[in-house]
């Protein structure tokens, strides 16, 4: 972007508003925009913070968050004040992706229920051929020579062989 500085922080938050995400405003001094279905959400905290606690606890600059509530979130994520914007930029868009993710049904926890949807993925089908691709099978098949012709077998017994016990 022309005339951005890329240590911008709005930067990040971008990603998520173009899919729909909505800002928010749950405190003073704190910025937030939430999903717009609900269970996730990102928080930037302005003012100065304490470098320690950042990398020690979960009060960090920035928090992206899914669950039912920032304060019991089924999974987090914590950046401090110097996490480069264009790494915050590209978790953002991975995160707002509206693309489905796959994963083994093994690998979904409990926690899960009623907050995705599982979907399964079936093998395509196979493609339906085309006339020219039963045609180029068809040449494949064909043999290179003629097979000769029957011809019909003699027998040298003079009579039909009886039923019965064999000599």
């Amino acid at each position: 972007m022309v005339g951005i500085d890329e240590h911008e922080p709005f930067l990040a938050v971008v990603p998520l508003l173009q899919q729909g995400w909505e800002m928010a405003r749950p405190r003073r001094g704190v910025f937030a925009v939430n999903a717009p279905d609900g269970p996730a959400g990102m928080e930037f905290t302005t003012g100065d913070l304490d470098p320690e606690a950042e990398l020690t606890t979960r009060d960090a600059r920035w928090q992206l968050w899914a669950g039912k509530s920032i304060d019991r979130p089924a999974w987090y994520a914590t950046a401090s004040t110097d996490t480069p914007v264009p790494l915050l930029t590209a978790v953002t868009q991975c995160v707002s992706d509206p693309a489905p993710l796959p994963r083994w049904r093994q690998d979904t926890y409990s926690y899960i229920k009623g907050m995705a949807q599982l979907t399964p993925i079936l093998p395509p089908e196979p493609p339906v051929p085309t006339p020219l691709d039963v045609q180029r099978s068809a040449a494949a098949r064909r043999p290179a020579a003629l097979p000769a012709p029957s011809v019909p077998r003699s027998s040298t017994t003079s009579r039909p062989a009886l039923p019965g016990p064999r000599r």
